[in-house]
């Protein structure tokens, strides 16, 4: 599911657009229960040179292992059964367990969750009273191959831009800020997902740069795990104007801390003049933050985040009041850093309030502008823009350069 946020141009009004996906799930048959086209909400892919964090060497539990310790110990077996056969390519695997066939489907959707290296499986499988559970897969053992030397080499060369040296923040960053500026949202194959299920898997992101939500997140939580940071991908719901529906984002551990990630709806303004840009009200929030607008499937649950150094926090874009020095000086080192673009998050509905009648209403941006660019040789004040979140409490002021041409 897809947030399009749409901004002002000349600093009028702002809409936010959102385009879903439709999340299907269906049953059938006295004999055979049927999970079909789960790929459509919960997907999966990737190489197998960057393997999802599973375990941790710490005392600390990893994300998947926090999942995976509500489970039964029939459900745990289960679990291994399932995932021993997804990665191997099995046409079907023997469930022995005594467990419900929806519960079935929801351990076969958790595997894929927790592997995003599957993505030759859908999610497709039938389940029988006897107890075998058949996989589809959507490519020949070949195919697999070659999509996977393709995806290594493309991993490979993201990864070689990341500095190892950097800290998990500034990782998860430069990862966030590449799956929003080099992925486009695959608005126009969301009639016929079932045979374009590859834009619900990493598949989308890293061989045609094109995916839905769950190709987004998937593809954040391979490059985070193959940058040594523990994340699994998360299923649920999230608000639009049509009422809930299915999404995927992710949860993350940065400095032993758990934050809940959105890269999908990081990349608001894709396919609008400002695609160029990132929204980063969805970069690590916590869970009273985002969950004002998704909600976690019961199997993500027990993922809580109570983290309060969000990305406003770190780059010093928070503000508990108004201050017209405090915005100018961040406004100006934008348009230095030639970025153009300044996200500024605010404490309350209040506080929020009164930024937007000082700025907007009351003509305030125009006076830091010259402040901050006196000559107008910087930037066009006639192409200045902002787009707001009222449930966050965040505004993003957009810039043009000078055209010298």
């Amino acid at each position: 599911m897809k947030k399009f946020l749409k901004f002002v141009i000349a600093l009028a009004a702002v809409l936010a657009v959102v385009i879903t996906s439709v999340t299907q799930l269906t049953g059938g048959g006295m004999l055979v229960e049927r999970i079909k086209n789960f790929a459509s909400y919960q997907e999966e892919s990737t190489s197998t040179v960057y393997k999802s964090a599973q375990r941790n060497t710490s005392e600390t539990a990893s994300l998947t292992e926090k999942i995976n310790s509500t489970l039964t110990e029939d459900e745990k077996k289960a679990l291994d059964i399932i995932y021993d056969g997804l990665k191997n390519c099995k046409s079907s695997v023997n469930i022995y367990q005594d467990i419900e066939p929806q519960r079935i489907f929801e351990l076969v959707g958790l595997v894929l969750s927790e592997h995003p290296e599957i993505f030759w499986s859908k999610g497709d499988c039938t389940f029988s009273q006897s107890g075998r559970l058949t996989f589809e897969y959507s490519y020949s053992k070949s195919r697999i191959s070659e999509i996977q030397t393709q995806i290594e080499s493309r991993v490979s060369t993201i990864m070689s831009k990341i500095d190892s040296s950097a800290s998990e923040y500034e990782k998860a960053l430069k990862i966030f800020d590449y799956i929003t500026l080099n992925t486009s949202y695959a608005r126009d194959e969301l009639e016929n997902i079932e045979d374009n299920v590859k834009i619900s898997t990493i598949e989308g992101v890293f061989i045609d740069n094109s995916a839905v939500c769950l190709g987004y997140a998937k593809a954040y939580q391979y490059l985070l795990n193959a940058a040594g940071i523990d994340a699994i991908t998360v299923c649920g719901n999230a608000k639009t104007p049509d009422g809930d529906s299915g999404h995927a984002w992710n949860a993350i551990v940065i400095d032993g801390e758990i934050y809940l990630s959105d890269a999908t709806w990081g990349d608001g303004y894709d396919n609008t003049d400002r695609d160029k840009y990132v929204s980063y009200t969805y970069f690590l929030m916590n869970s009273a933050e985002i969950e004002l607008t998704h909600t976690p499937d019961p199997l993500y649950e027990c993922i809580k985040s109570t983290a309060k150094d969000n990305y406003f926090v770190r780059e010093g874009l928070c503000f508990e009041e108004y201050d017209p020095l405090d915005l100018r000086s961040k406004i100006s080192e934008s348009i230095e850093d030639k970025t153009f673009a300044v996200q500024f998050k605010f404490s309350d509905a209040d506080v929020y309030e009164n930024a937007l009648s000082q700025l907007f209403d009351k003509g305030g941006i125009y006076i830091i502008m010259k402040s901050c660019d006196p000559f107008y040789s910087e930037i066009d004040t006639d192409k200045a823009g902002y787009s707001c979140d009222d449930t966050h409490n965040c505004i993003t002021i957009f810039f043009e350069p000078v055209n010298t041409n």
